[in-house]
């Protein structure tokens, strides 16, 4: 469990901006410098006499001649005071590019992570997604117990005196108070004990997959490839169950014993994972470093080849190691989970192995149930539209207060037995089907129909039928007053919480473009922030048999009989012509594709073989010459070919409608 502490980043700003002050351009003349030092002098008197509008004009100009991180800071805080909290956000985060550029110089990324929370927290974002009915079918290879689309949601609770004195019966019994089976449930072991065979055999009975913190607190030099791990490993596939086993977690921290040696780490997690994979093919390997310090997170990084998934522990905590002095209200708890899912989730799927919200602070004696609710919407609801590889979620449903290892962790009352307000916000929360209740098998074959639902960007695909809009949103103010929707400039709906939704139904509206506002508001009922997005009503898709696929000019989605899958680029026109992306609509036709990178070629074998070249309007077809009308071309490193030409030549049907833009492809029957 980490909560972050801000004693360091308080000084490394304070270094910092002592540095910036007496640090200047070496280009400038001395007269340059003593003017845009004038101007950041009188700015501070200004500050001190209150009139941050007088301060905001001469820091501009101080900038405009030598922007340095101490300029930027005081004009960001002026901006701050003077309620112009976007201009503040992204004045700090120029701030902190010049952090970040310095600290990749250093090696010392602190300074620049502290000043990107800063900016992070009052910037707004309005992000707005259309959820529909239909399977989306993922491109992206699956790793072990991976799901398709949606998330896993677990918990711990062990401790949780809700349930606590059920025993065995305890998970059947959080399951029912939580309205929803669980599809993991979490323990911490130590490194060296037996299996837990008992516990293991209680989750599993109530359908749950088990998910064990494997914990070495002997040190790292006692983990070793002998019988005893291996029978722990044997023992693990005998339980079967799929086992979550994450190793050595927050090793970036320097709270665990495990800490410290890089290069040992990665040594003893590659051992372990290789007796896993010899032992127990039932057990996934986590990889699990802690939120916070970001710093040296990648320096023990094992390996593609070692790691099945990647897992982060991220909390919530109403006041930052418990000091009423250093309130954590404006903490976005996904941008905790960013830093993480940005640098892995192309290769693997992530994780929060450990998440929980204070509902009740020690610091101040307070409740905090506003809080809790409000940042675990945020999360998972945020991670629902903004990060589809997170793929699970484990609540840590304890009471710090009266259980905890150490008396400096003792701030917190995260069971959601324990407050009936934030468990009926969580049982309303997770009956959402995206939040799934089981966990696939190891060949990734779900136990029932793939999850039909899907949400993507409005401005991604038309809007067909009936369907929800929804919008990420977040702003200055941690609790958001209310977000209202407009399409056409007619208000349609107005909501107070976390998901901020609206239901969208086509059929009230014109076929073509409209208008569709979200308007933020601040808990003062001040605008915050607006935000109009032009979105497009399309007929329906239609059915579509095996064999077939429909796509739209300048959508992103296409569409099967089993539901629809992203495009990197949406196709489009070009000189009359319907370009579209080559390895996708080669593999509709059966058709296979190799790349030469060096001559930039592509080779296509199907009905015919075809090779062509970017840039080029000469092509090969059958080893024969031909003229393309347009030359195949490269965009976000997929390559784009006139359709018609590729589906003559490989054998295939195309029915092409002008009046809505689609694109039926049919592969000729065999």
């Amino acid at each position: 469990m980490i909560i972050s502490s801000k004693r360091n980043i308080v000084i490394l700003l304070v270094v910092s901006l002592f540095m910036a002050l007496i640090t200047y351009s070496g280009g400038e003349t001395a007269a340059a410098e003593t003017h845009h030092w004038k101007h950041y002098v009188e700015a501070q008197k200004l500050m001190g006499k209150g009139k941050y509008k007088e301060a905001i004009v001469h820091l501009v100009a101080a900038n405009k001649q030598s922007k340095q991180a101490g300029y930027l800071r005081l004009l960001a805080e002026a901006y701050e005071k003077d309620g112009q909290f976007q201009n503040a956000a992204n004045t700090y985060y120029e701030e902190a590019e010049i952090h970040r550029v310095l600290g990749e110089k250093s090696g010392d990324m602190n300074t620049y992570f502290a000043v990107l929370a800063m900016a992070d927290a009052l910037n707004t974002e309005i992000e707005i997604y259309i959820q529909d009915n239909i399977p989306i079918q993922s491109s992206t290879k699956l790793a072990k117990f991976e799901p398709e689309n949606g998330m896993y949601i677990g918990a711990f609770i062990e401790k949780d005196s809700g349930v606590e004195d059920k025993k065995g019966l305890k998970f059947k019994a959080f399951n029912e108070l939580s309205g929803k089976q669980h599809a993991v449930y979490f323990n911490y072991h130590r490194y060296g004990a037996d299996f837990p065979h008992i516990w293991a055999s209680q989750v599993k009975a109530e359908g749950g997959a088990i998910h064990l913190a494997l914990q070495p607190e002997s040190g790292l030099a006692n983990v070793k490839d002998d019988e005893s791990l291996r029978k722990f490993a044997r023992d693990a596939q005998a339980a079967g169950v799929p086992v979550f086993l994450r190793f050595a977690s927050e090793m970036n921290g320097s709270w665990v014993t495990w800490s410290g040696n890089p290069k040992l780490y990665i040594e003893k997690f590659r051992l372990v994972s290789k007796v896993m994979k010899e032992e127990a093919p039932n057990v996934a390997m986590v990889w699990s470093p802690a939120a916070n310090p970001k710093r040296n997170i990648n320096d023990y990084y094992p390996g593609d080849d070692y790691v099945d998934w990647i897992g982060l522990s991220i909390y919530s905590v109403k006041y930052f190691n418990g000091n009423v002095s250093t309130p954590a209200d404006q903490v976005n708890p996904l941008d905790s989970l960013d830093y993480v899912y940005q640098e892995y989730s192309d290769r693997k799927p992530i994780m929060i192995s450990e998440y929980g919200a204070t509902h009740f602070s020690k610091a101040g004696n307070t409740t905090t149930t506003n809080f809790a609710i409000t940042k675990m919407n945020m999360l998972y609801h945020g991670a629902k539209l903004k990060y589809p590889r997170l793929k699970g979620i484990n609540w840590f449903s304890l009471n710090t207060l009266t259980d905890s290892h150490s008396a400096d962790r003792s701030l917190n009352n995260f069971s959601l037995t324990e407050n009936s307000s934030v468990l009926s916000a969580y049982k309303q929360m997770i009956k959402d089907p995206y939040y799934l209740n089981s966990v696939v098998g190891i060949d990734n074959t779900a136990s029932k129909t793939p999850l039909k639902q899907s949400v993507t960007a409005i401005e991604d695909q038309a809007i067909r039928g009936s369907v929800t809009g929804i919008a990420w949103v977040k702003t200055y103010d941690p609790y958001i007053g209310k977000v209202v929707f407009a399409i056409d400039g007619k208000q349609v709906a107005q909501r107070n919480q976390y998901p901020y939704s609206f239901p969208l139904d086509t059929a009230t509206l014109t076929k073509g473009s409209h208008k569709l506002q979200v308007t933020v508001y601040d808990s003062k009922g001040r605008e915050a922030s607006k935000k109009t997005v032009n979105f497009k009503v399309g007929n329906a898709v239609g059915d579509i048999s095996e064999g077939q696929v429909k796509m739209y000019l300048n959508e992103k989605y296409v569409h099967t009989n089993k539901g629809k899958t992203e495009l990197p680029v949406a196709p489009f026109v070009r000189d009359n012509r319907t370009l579209v992306p080559l390895r996708f609509i080669s593999g509709v036709l059966g058709a296979d594709v190799a790349w030469n990178g060096k001559a930039k070629s592509i080779t296509i074998k199907g009905a015919s073989t075809i090779v062509l070249t970017e840039g080029s309007k000469k092509g090969l077809v059958n080893g024969k010459e031909v003229k393309l009308d347009v030359a195949p071309i490269n965009i976000q490193g997929t390559t784009f070919v006139p359709l018609r030409f590729v589906n003559e030549n490989l054998g295939g049907n195309i029915n092409f409608d002008s009046k809505e833009g689609s694109i039926l492809v049919s592969a000729k029957a065999k």
